[in-house]
Formats: C-alpha cells, sequence, structure tokens
C-alpha cells in the first residue's frame, strides 16, 4: 500500500475486509470513552468485533468505568490492531445504542479462545454500537518504528522535566520507556467532538513526568492533534502488563536538534485485575474511627 493510499479516509459504512479484519481473537481492540471531565479515557475490551456494515458489538465481563461513560456519553473510539507484524490496523467512530444479556454475540465471545477455558468469568452483557465514520484497514510501517527508536535513543533524554516527584511508577516507567511496545494515544476529536485513536509505537518516557514521540510514523494523524488537548495514552508489554497515563499534549518542541510531540502526565489509570482504578494522583483516604471520646 502507497503512502498516499495510507492516509486516513473517512467512510460512513464499513467494507468486507474490515469486517473481516475484526474477527480474530487474538488482536488488540480498544475502547476510548468519553469521561465526566470531557478526557479520553480507554479500555481494552478483547470480546469486541464487527457484526455489519453499520454495526459492532463488544462485551462485558469486568465492571469497569467505560460502561460508565458510555451509558452517559455514547460517542466512542474503537480501534483494531494486529497482533504480529506486518502491523495494520483499523480506526472507527461509533455511537452506544444498546446492551443485551443474551443472544448469539455472547455465544460466540464466550466459545472464543479467549474466553473459552474460564470457569468463573463470562462475558455477560453485549453492547452495540451504531458505525458513524470507518477508515479502510491502514498499515503501520515498521520502518517508521525502527527510525522512531534511533531518534528517542538520540533526542528523548533532552526532554527530561526538573521534577522531583515520580509520577510513573516502577512498573509504568519500564512499559513506557522500553524501545519498542504498544502505545495508543486518544484525543477527542474538535470536528464531531467522537475519540479518536492513533497508534504510535514510538512514544517513550522522556522520565517519569512525561512521555513524548517522533513524528516518524503517522505524521500526518499526530499533527491534527490540537495543542493543549486532553489526551489518553494506552501502553502495554507483549506480557499484556498495561497502564493508562492521562494528561495534556502541550505541542511539539526540538530535543538536541528532532522535533517530538509532548505530553505532560497529570493522572494514571491501571485498568488491569486485580487493582483497577486511579492510581496517580493517590486518592486521599480518612483513617477508620475505631474508638470515639467525647
Amino acid at each position: 500500500m502507497g503512502k498516499k493510499s495510507n492516509q486516513i479516509q473517512w467512510n460512513e459504512q464499513a467494507s468486507e475486509e474490515a469486517i473481516n479484519f475484526t474477527q480474530p481473537d487474538i488482536m488488540l481492540k480498544l475502547v476510548s470513552t468519553v469521561d465526566d471531565r470531557g478526557w479520553p479515557h480507554i479500555t481494552m475490551i478483547s470480546s469486541n468485533r464487527l457484526i455489519g456494515k453499520k454495526e459492532l458489538v463488544w462485551g462485558q465481563f469486568t465492571e469497569g468505568t467505560s460502561k460508565e461513560y458510555v451509558k452517559k456519553n455514547p460517542k466512542q473510539g474503537i480501534f483494531y490492531m494486529t497482533a504480529e507484524m506486518p502491523f495494520k490496523y483499523l480506526q472507527v467512530k461509533a455511537d452506544f445504542s444498546y446492551t443485551s444479556k443474551e443472544g448469539e454475540d455472547l455465544e460466540h465471545f464466550n466459545k472464543s479462545n479467549l474466553m473459552r477455558y474460564f470457569t468463573y468469568v463470562r462475558v455477560h452483557t453485549a453492547y452495540y454500537n451504531t458505525i458513524k465514520k470507518i477508515t479502510q484497514v491502514r498499515d503501520l510501517p515498521l520502518m517508521g518504528v525502527i527510525m522512531g527508536i534511533l531518534k528517542n535513543m538520540i533526542g528523548k533524554g533532552g526532554a527530561k522535566t526538573k521534577l522531583i516527584e515520580k509520577r510513573l511508577n516502577v512498573i509504568g516507567y519500564n512499559l513506557f520507556k522500553a524501545p519498542i511496545a504498544v502505545r495508543v494515544i486518544s484525543y477527542i476529536d474538535p470536528e464531531d467532538t467522537y475519540p479518536l485513536m492513533i497508534p504510535c509505537l514510538q512514544l517513550q518516557a522522556a522520565d517519569h513526568n512525561r512521555l513524548v514521540f517522533p513524528l516518524t510514523v503517522g505524521k500526518e494523524d499526530l499533527l491534527k492533534i490540537p495543542q493543549n488537548i486532553k489526551v489518553a495514552v494506552f501502553g502495554m508489554n507483549f506480557d499484556f502488563a498495561n497502564q493508562l497515563v492521562k494528561g495534556t499534549f502541550t505541542g511539539f518542541n526540538k530535543f538536541r536538534g528532532i522535533k517530538f510531540g509532548v505530553i505532560e502526565i497529570e493522572e494514571i489509570y491501571n485498568g488491569a485485575p486485580p487493582l483497577m482504578g486511579k492510581i496517580y494522583p493517590e486518592i486521599q483516604t480518612q483513617p477508620k474511627v475505631t474508638e470515639f471520646h467525647l
């Protein structure tokens, strides 16, 4: 596929290629919703596929904030990417329609390779969504990812902050400093207020408080992110450990002669069991009262 044909092209309905592309059980499948503040939020939901030219369905098997958000604001961004090279991906904008506790889609998810051997965990609710816009299946050039690694080696050290605080914990820092791993950026597209997800494997942590990315892959898409907008960044290694970072995209700056996009970390969310929820800033709690005296 040539460079021009790989540029983003939005269609009103899915092609047969797109429908077939989303069927494998083993691939990256993300849902981006809008939280109560209007910030993007990303959740990995592997029970997720297109079932028609205008409809997709994803399934719930754990409780999480994304299921709450989508009922308050139906606008979503959906993202699919192959698990093996050469990487290909698909972007969707969709509206939540309704849920169902029964039917062939739930049966399909529970018979999948991911769920069929689970005894106590089942996909119990299907969320049906109407496709508003969808791209063609797109390529993610490996050479651009490699060039990104090289540019990070040269320039990202110049992007370090002078903050003493360490917002990313050990797990999160290791996820985002690795030369190559899954990283996807979501922001609210100002043209239609739908969340939009962009793969950005070349994104890395400059330090514990800032993420940066060179424009070696997806340049046309990344340059459309508005300055000073809130973004969410999903990071996952190949052992499926993952964290979600939220913050402000402050624009592009040059460090050691290389142009980088800059994201200032403001919030970190752990989306994987056993402890799901916000882990930075730490939630302030009061000690339990065990004695009371007048």
